[in-house]
């Protein structure tokens, strides 16, 4: 047998297993497309459709690690706390669709008393994760757990909480189930609520309710709250607007006729009153932007009359005859050295007068956002 004989019989051989194999393939299926995760740019950055839906969804929060401290009781307290953010949104005949949701969670030290009391191995506490807020929209109709009308409405812009600084001041925070409306027009907003105030002795909930306007670049609002327990109401009279480029200015003015969760309503510990609502108060606070990484806020609050809750364990006194006054001074400093990076610093003093008591209050934080 010659080389050229060889190699031909070698190419038959590999023809045929070849042609064998060929025979005998097995043909894997297509491989179905998918859909790659998609930006929605239809309510903002941060949105993507969920795959298979035209539901848009978006996820934020936060890292925060906070001291504490208070010259009442000498003493500082640390917290960190992580929050969690979701908002799902899509746009039907009916309006916006919208749900959020608000998941947090505080871990710290546990608190030497008698019952949590540290030891060589429980130094802290793991805090169980909470919904801080749920609620949903469907064009103006809202429902759900959030802040009230009488705090903030969700098309209120500028018109909402107290001060610049996180504490606020005291104007009344507060978080109800509720079901309302809000009106939006060109300049103009307008929200209603009904709120579960948890007297469950009454078939009535309270109503807190909320109208302004923006003219020229200044938010003017009124807002107002009936709470049905105390059978008491109050009002908040409120301007927001921004001074040149770089300064905003916040001032408002509160009213009750008698305590109620509606009012700026403040308390100092360790005094022998309960302080609960004022007849009248006034709070004015002014931000400053110093830099671009620098923001800097000064405010003030003086509140008249209160009503006292309780004075020495005693019935309340039920008139704004308490003859108790107060004023607070307060003053913040915010640095954002990089982006979606906040260090905070607060320092609150306030002053009872009636030998009430006065204290000084503040805190640092530093918090990652995303």
């Amino acid at each position: 047998m010659n080389i050229k004989s060889l190699l031909l019989g070698s190419a038959a051989a590999l023809f045929a297993v070849s042609g064998a194999s060929a025979a005998d393939a097995i043909i894997a299926a297509e491989p179905e497309p998918v859909e790659y995760v998609r930006v929605c740019d239809a309510f903002g950055a941060g949105y993507f459709y969920i795959p298979g839906t035209e539901t848009c969804l978006k996820i934020s929060g936060f890292v925060r690690f906070r001291v504490d401290f208070n010259s009442n009781s000498d003493s500082y307290s640390s917290t960190t706390r992580g929050r969690l953010n979701i908002q799902a949104k899509e746009d039907t005949e009916l309006g916006l669709l919208h749900a959020y949701l608000r998941i947090q969670a505080d871990g710290g030290p546990r608190a030497e008393d008698g019952n949590t009391a540290a030891t060589s191995n429980d130094y802290g506490y793991d805090g169980n994760a909470v919904y801080d807020q749920a609620y949903l929209e469907l064009g103006g109709l809202i429902a759900g757990y959030t802040e009230n009308t009488f705090v903030s409405s969700k098309n209120g812009g500028a018109s909402g909480f107290g001060s610049h600084t996180d504490g606020g001041l005291s104007y009344g925070y507060s978080q109800s189930n509720q079901i309302g409306y809000n009106f939006s027009g060109a300049n103009w907003f307008a929200a209603i609520s009904a709120n579960d105030d948890g007297d469950a002795a009454s078939y009535m909930p309270d109503f807190t309710g909320r109208v302004g306007g923006v003219f020229g670049g200044m938010t003017i609002y009124v807002a107002a709250g009936y709470d049905q327990s105390a059978e008491n109401f109050g009002v908040k009279l409120g301007l927001n607007t921004d001074i040149g480029s770089a300064g905003n200015l916040i001032v408002q003015g509160y009213y009750a006729d008698g305590p109620t969760r509606y009012g700026a309503n403040n308390s100092l510990n360790g005094s022998p009153f309960t302080l609960f609502t004022p007849e009248w108060s006034i709070l004015g606070s002014y931000q400053h932007t110093l830099s671009s990484t620098l923001k800097a806020s000064i405010g003030g609050q003086y509140s008249a009359d209160y009503y006292a809750a309780s004075v020495n364990g005693q019935a309340p006194l039920g008139s704004a005859s308490s003859g108790v006054d107060s004023w607070a001074v307060e003053g913040s400093l915010i640095w954002t050295p990089v982006a979606n990076f906040e260090v905070r610093g607060e320092v609150k003093y306030t002053d009872f007068n009636q030998n009430v008591g006065d204290a000084t209050t503040g805190m640092v934080w530093l918090q990652r956002s995303f």
